[in-house]
């Protein structure tokens, strides 16, 4: 995604000429530029582990899908019981025996209606308040490095599709679904992270074009055209479509690099940034990195098994996915930092 360049409206007038001394300036808190998120904190020392606490969640909400399964279940019984006995009485001579029949399917009607009015939010609200034990947890773990400052998440702010086709990675993507946006500082510099799902065509022709983390930071570079860096898994994933005006720059066993043909990527990145990519390690629930690098702008496309990408639920919560998704993020942007102003 583009950084997004938030510009406040000046209304001064032209006639006024006081300048206004750096340090009476207040320094933005980046909060203040979503009115609608929540601050991510820090976990205290004396907090629980949150593997634990997001286990205990686990455990609460999966008693309470079980208790309306089979709520759900005794209710199709009776319902059932109802309806064969309503038949067996309609079908009886006696007017009386005919009445109380009808009256088993008027109550079985009626306790449907019931039973649905009663429970149908109990799932979705036990679900959503799972996600954000969940969500609330991670972050607070994935987040914890001293260098995030100021980082805190919306839950109804979405990644738009323009920030992808912006990137210019994946071609025909006609669809987007995100979740967990995190806004913050890393370093001083704001950036951006989410899940996210990227897709192309449309009906029985739609197909996954990219899902995983994404991760936007700003750079201080310039060049012509962009590069694109992949760094390929045992099985490639979600690898980059968006190569037709590029030319393979470099192809070695850990990185392939695509960019504008005459581009010396090398000295436009620069040799540290590189050297630090390549300890990110595309192994066991990393698939596979592609990073954008265009003058002003990196993104990284993280793709994700569903270890990561999804939430626990019929087995116990392991941290080791999240752990390692935690310091793959700590040294994605450990190495985008490098990017800003480097030595010419």
């Amino acid at each position: 995604m583009l950084e997004e360049d938030i510009k406040q409206e000046q209304n001064e007038s032209s006639e006024v000429v006081e300048e206004v001394k750096e340090e009476e300036t207040p320094k933005e808190d980046i909060n203040s530029i979503f009115p609608g998120a929540t601050p991510i904190e820090k976990p205290s020392k004396d907090a629980p582990a949150y593997d634990d606490v997001i286990e205990q969640a686990r455990l609460a909400f999966s008693k309470v899908i079980k208790k309306n399964r089979i709520a759900s279940y005794i209710a199709m019984a009776v319902v059932l019981l109802f309806a064969v006995g309503a038949v067996i009485l309609i079908g009886m001579a006696q007017m009386a025996l005919k009445i109380t029949g009808w009256v088993l399917v008027g109550t079985a009607i009626v306790g449907m209606l019931v039973f649905y009015i009663v429970t149908r939010n109990i799932v979705p609200h036990a679900t959503k308040e799972y996600i954000a034990v969940v969500n609330q947890q991670m972050n607070m773990r994935n987040f914890m490095d001293g260098q995030f400052t100021e980082v805190s998440t919306d839950k109804n702010e979405k990644m738009e599709l323009a920030d992808p086709v912006s990137d210019a990675i994946y071609t025909n993507i006609s669809n987007i679904a995100s979740r967990n946006v995190i806004n913050g500082k890393f370093n001083g510099r704001t950036f951006k992270v989410a899940d996210m799902g990227l897709y192309s065509g449309a009906g029985k022709q739609r197909a996954s074009a990219f899902v995983g983390k994404y991760v936007s930071y700003p750079n201080d570079l310039h060049f012509e055209g962009r590069y694109i860096l992949v760094f390929k898994g045992q099985v490639p994933t979600d690898l980059p479509s968006d190569i037709n005006d590029l030319v393979i720059l470099h192809e070695g066993d850990d990185m392939l690099v695509y960019g504008k043909e005459g581009n010396k990527f090398e000295s436009d990145l620069g040799k540290e940034f590189l050297k630090e990519i390549k300890k990110i390690s595309v192994e066991k629930h990393l698939l596979n990195l592609n990073v954008v690098i265009w003058s002003g702008h990196s993104a990284v496309y993280a793709s994700y098994d569903d270890k990561i990408m999804t939430l626990p639920y019929q087995e116990n919560y392991d941290k080791e996915p999240n752990e390692q998704y935690a310091n793959d993020l700590l040294r994605v942007l450990n190495s985008l930092s490098l990017l800003v102003n480097k030595e010419k």
